[in-house]
């Protein structure tokens, strides 16, 4: 004689529910989640006859770049020193809200005795950091390196780089091919600083 099990009509619709639900779940887990992209450009901007004998006397280097598209997510605008680690010490920091830009971003950096000092401008906002070395006449300056043409911004973006060196020999790099921290080539005996716009604070 054949067993036979008696299963409620009611409990194949609740299976057939459950698996139902669990795979509409599961599918939805595995949708990604795409966030907006921030669109815009950084295009270096001349130095003018005039800021550039102001910023001679003032024993300055200067540079800018002209934001301009939407920036989608919060960003900051930062003064860092890059670390043997590969990561970055930030000096100073700007936020800069999401929404449409055509701004120009002016940079500085200056130095006297044993003090470097960096400066950010935007529109009415200006931002200072500095670093104090206790041997800096051990070191030999480079002086800034600046971005050289327009290019569409990423997620990491140097506008700015200053070197120093107990080497005899420093070698510089392209900032349009800086990503992230780890991008920078710090050798030992150097130190390197750098103005950054970047979606991660």
């Amino acid at each position: 004689m054949k067993n036979w099990m008696y299963i409620p009509l009611a409990a194949l619709i609740l299976t057939g529910c459950s698996q139902n639900h669990d795979q509409i779940e599961s599918a939805t887990k595995k949708v990604p989640i795409t966030q907006a992209t921030s669109t815009f450009t950084l295009s270096p901007l001349p130095v003018t006859e005039g800021e550039e004998k102001f910023a001679t006397l003032a024993n300055q280097q200067i540079g800018a770049v002209q934001l301009k598209g939407t920036l989608k997510a919060t960003h900051w605008l930062k003064g860092v020193e890059y670390l043997p680690d590969k990561q970055e010490r930030v000096l100073f920091s700007m936020e800069l809200e999401p929404k449409k830009y055509d701004t120009t971003i002016r940079f500085s950096q200056s130095f006297s005795d044993d003090l470097i000092q960096f400066g950010i401008d935007v529109g009415d906002t200006v931002l200072f950091g500095d670093d104090t070395f206790t041997h800096l006449d051990d070191y030999i300056v480079r002086g800034a390196d600046f971005r050289s043409k327009t290019a569409t911004a990423t997620p990491y973006n140097l506008l700015m780089v200053y070197h120093l060196s107990k080497n005899k020999e420093m070698r510089g790099f392209n900032l349009n091919e800086v990503t992230r921290p780890a991008d920078v080539p710090l050798k030992k005996g150097e130190r390197i600083f750098g103005i950054v716009l970047s979606n991660q604070k």
